[in-house]
């Protein structure tokens, strides 16, 4: 038997919503849009291979820190924006464009 799509697993979860505990449905949501992201590589993979790692130091993360956790840190924020906008980012500036605006609160 094959398993689910992504778009079945995603139906699956707007089906379910309401049954959900907590933040188990979101946490799921998230999750498979961290797949399904981490399946394609990001458009700017090629180009600003280094992107969030220079983003990460220049928010105060030490080199060993931002090299370190720069392939999750992507990773999870083009699921977030994914989420948040419906669709994927097309550059690595989407994501420090949503951020700024969406969690610092920049306007």
């Amino acid at each position: 038997m094959k398993g689910l799509t992504y778009t079945e697993r995603a139906q699956f979860l707007v089906v379910v919503h309401d049954m959900g505990e907590g933040d188990e449905i979101p946490e799921a949501c998230f999750q498979l849009l961290s797949k399904a992201e981490s399946d394609v590589e990001a458009p700017w993979a090629r180009s600003e291979p280094f992107a969030a790692e220079r983003y990460l130091a220049a928010r105060g993360a030490t080199p060993k820190a931002a090299a370190a956790n720069a392939a999750e840190f992507e990773l999870s924020m083009r699921a977030l924006y994914a989420l948040a906008t419906g669709e994927r980012a097309q550059s690595f500036q989407d994501l420090a464009d949503w951020i700024a605006k969406n969690v610092d609160g920049t306007p």
